[in-house]
């Protein structure tokens, strides 16, 4: 099912018949039913009161009551009018004194937060008093609107008794859809005094952008200063020479490790190919890294405004996260970002996960043009080696830089065998 956003785009030169055929298709799939958003006022403010005025079971005891009053008829005396009449009264009663005691609250959010796509998102709120009674039956949510799901009621943190003047913090918690930049406009306080059949509702404009971020993959990379160091050769600007070579231990051989550093005796011992690890010789001297991605999605048609399928650029992004996380922790804090032809810097943490949170879909492979600073790591994430990726590579290795490309295992094109590429399956 398609929305507004997905009307085909018109290409420069295509003929008309193609561009209306692809219009007529376009409406014919098309969602006529609106997203459900909320906001105070509007036309929709008399369902949205049936809707968060009434409890479930208040909106049970409602139509039991009608009914049975529907049903009351001299021809069917089973069905008594004053049953009926009991359920209303209830359910009036519990309006009226819901209104009557309605609580002043002061919302305020305490924490920007992340979330994670298809992952319950949870946010604390400083809730406060402001009225001359005390509050009883709280509840809090957020406005209703894409791009989320609420959790079920039952899984809400209800806060009993707030007196007056006090405070209380509580949990607001949803479930995003998918990766994107996600605005949530306010939040709503319920109120379920007296009898939990009908509750009275505050809403407080409380808007807040949250960067939902991809599912994180289950992948295990080795240490990047081990990678690096298989990549470093004489005239490498990142490198520096000390010292003798001194040996460290035996490891299985991987593609890529020197004949000469062939260990017969582990090998026969093991029955498989051992290669020795000598420390000194060559030491990694860089002061951080930089992460580039490759953003294109196959199937990308110049007519479509977003493709249908972005689940490939996510788990690219998710190792680029994990690759992220792992820089940090080897002591090598991320310097910049690629997601396109440009290099952006990163001032913390939050400004990468909002640029991967954010980031677009390209038709064809984008890197920058020329490479970053030499005592700077380069790591490159992709899922296609394409010619103009390894072009690219290749001319940031002939300046003299040292790149790291991890492949994520799918449907593009492998990597060629060498010291510096790496295929990740996750």
């Amino acid at each position: 099912m398609k929305e507004l956003a997905d009307r085909p785009l018109r290409i420069p030169g295509e003929p008309w018949p193609r561009h209306a055929w692809r219009l007529l298709r376009w409406v014919l799939e098309l969602r006529l039913v609106p997203r459900l958003t909320e906001r105070r006022g509007g036309w929709r403010a008399p369902l949205r009161g049936l809707r968060d005025g009434l409890t479930a079971f208040g909106r049970v005891l409602l139509l039991a009551s009608f009914a049975l009053l529907l049903l009351s008829r001299r021809s069917q005396p089973g069905f008594d009018l004053g049953l009926a009449a009991a359920g209303l009264s209830v359910v009036l009663l519990s309006l009226l004194i819901g209104w009557l005691w309605r609580p002043r609250l002061h919302l305020t959010r305490l924490e920007q937060a992340t979330a994670i796509a298809g992952r319950p998102c949870r946010g604390r709120v400083r809730v406060v008093n402001v009225g001359r009674r005390a509050a009883r039956e709280l509840s809090l949510r957020e406005w209703r609107g894409p791009g989320w799901r609420a959790l079920p009621a039952a899984q809400s943190t209800l806060i009993g008794h707030l007196p007056a003047g006090e405070s209380a913090l509580c949990e607001v918690a949803f479930v995003p859809r998918e990766r994107g930049l996600l605005r949530l406009p306010g939040l709503a306080a319920h109120s379920y005094f007296p009898l939990f059949v009908t509750c009275s509702t505050q809403r407080v404009a409380e808007p807040m952008e949250v960067a939902v971020l991809p599912p994180p993959l289950r992948v295990t990379l080795p240490p990047l200063r081990d990678l690096a160091a298989r990549c470093l050769h004489a005239g490498t600007q990142a490198a520096r020479r000390h010292g003798t070579f001194e040996y460290a231990y035996s490891r299985p051989y991987q593609p890529g490790d020197l004949p000469s550093r062939l260990d017969h005796r582990a090998s026969a011992r093991r029955g498989e190919l051992m290669a020795r690890v000598f420390h000194g010789g060559v030491q990694l001297q860089a002061r951080g890294v930089v992460l580039c991605c490759d953003t294109s999605v196959a199937g990308f048609e110049p007519w479509q405004p977003r493709p249908r399928n972005r689940k490939a650029l996510d788990r690219r992004l998710a190792l680029l996260l994990e690759i992220a996380a792992q820089a940090r922790a080897a002591q090598l804090p991320p310097q910049a970002l690629a997601l396109g032809d440009d290099w952006q810097t990163l001032v913390d943490e939050a400004a990468l996960q909002r640029a991967v949170a954010g980031c677009a879909p390209a038709r064809g492979c984008r890197l920058p043009d020329a490479p970053l600073q030499a005592d700077w790591l380069h790591l490159l994430v992709t899922e296609d080696a394409s010619p103009e990726l390894l072009a690219r590579v290749a001319a940031w290795r002939a300046a003299g830089r040292l790149v790291l490309v991890f492949r994520l295992g799918g449907a593009g094109r492998s990597l060629p065998e060498a010291p510096g590429n790496h295929e990740v399956h996750g």
